[in-house]
């Protein structure tokens, strides 16, 4: 590895990270993360706040099985330690028609179905299984849908961003000099975003970047852009952002040879917006992985 490359962590990477044991992931995606080196390792805030979004919302998930399942019970203090067992056992195995009947119920369409949010709920609710087992329906309340709840999440958060500003920087509010050249270089590369976007949506794809992903990419080449790295490896678990990358990549070609920009109007500027998106790598996790067990 050069030691000018400075790696940054997708948002489901943290996950992966800091939530392994829940996700039953690879201990390896740990690993890596552990071996870079001091400031190696990466996290815009923007992903550090779409974590924390995503831990709320599974918690909150959580609690709503909770209160549909055990806390409307009148009879859950009657119940014997083998009827609560039961109860547990049989939400833990129908867990993910529950969650999803809970989406229908309370998020209609703010959260997808299935996903990260899913099994992280489902990891949640079978840490709180001894409480729920040794506590009666007033201390359940005030634990799941009182302040307990409230300081349950903040203990969470809490523990994981200590975590990782243990190993990771945080970049939050970066000061970037911006002139009218790098306005027009982010209006091309918004130009291939909305080109991958209108691309996914004429073969059918529902999911697209989400303008989170956009600003990121955005703010990937004006770290770029402005020096402050020389050369960013994103990590992510999926292939949404290389092929965005190679859209914008493409577009900015076309524009350099013509193709898109007949009088030549944007060709400098798409010059120097290809040559910076080249020092942007996107790496899949495992793809990292594989490469360092070499």
């Amino acid at each position: 590895m050069s030691e000018k490359e400075t790696f940054f962590l997708d948002t489901n990477i943290v996950i992966k990270w800091l939530y392994r044991e829940i996700l039953n992931e690879n201990p390896a995606v740990e690993y890596f993360i552990n071996s870079l080196s001091e400031g190696q390792c990466v996290i815009l805030h923007i992903n550090l706040s779409e974590f924390e979004a995503i831990i709320y919302d599974a918690y909150n998930i959580t609690s709503h099985v909770i209160y549909e399942k055990i806390l409307s019970r009148q009879d859950w203090d009657k119940l014997g330690v083998e009827d609560k067992l039961r109860v547990l056992e049989d939400i833990r195995k129908n867990f993910e028609q529950i969650y999803e009947q809970i989406l229908t119920k309370y998020y209609k369409g703010q959260i997808l179905p299935g996903g990260i949010r899913r099994i992280l709920a489902k990891g949640f609710f079978i840490r709180l299984e001894d409480k729920l087992l040794n506590s009666n329906l007033e201390a359940l309340r005030n634990h799941i849908t009182l302040n307990e709840r409230t300081q349950d999440l903040i203990d969470y958060l809490a523990i994981a961003e200590y975590l990782i500003k243990q190993k990771c920087t945080v970049i939050d509010d970066t000061k970037i000099l911006f002139s009218d050249n790098t306005i027009r270089e982010i209006q091309l590369i918004y130009e291939g975003i909305n080109a991958y976007i209108r691309n996914l949506k004429s073969k059918g794809y529902n999911k697209t970047p989400s303008r989170n992903d956009q600003i990121i990419f955005v703010y990937l080449f004006l770290l770029l852009r402005g020096r402050i790295y020389d050369k960013i490896v994103f990590i992510t678990d999926d292939n949404d952002f290389e092929r965005m990358h190679n859209t914008v990549l493409n577009h900015l070609k076309d524009i350099i040879n013509g193709n898109a920009d007949l009088r030549g109007d944007f060709k400098e500027y798409a010059i120097e917006a290809y040559d910076i998106l080249r020092k942007l790598v996107i790496k899949g996790i495992n793809d990292l992985i594989t490469q360092q067990k070499r």
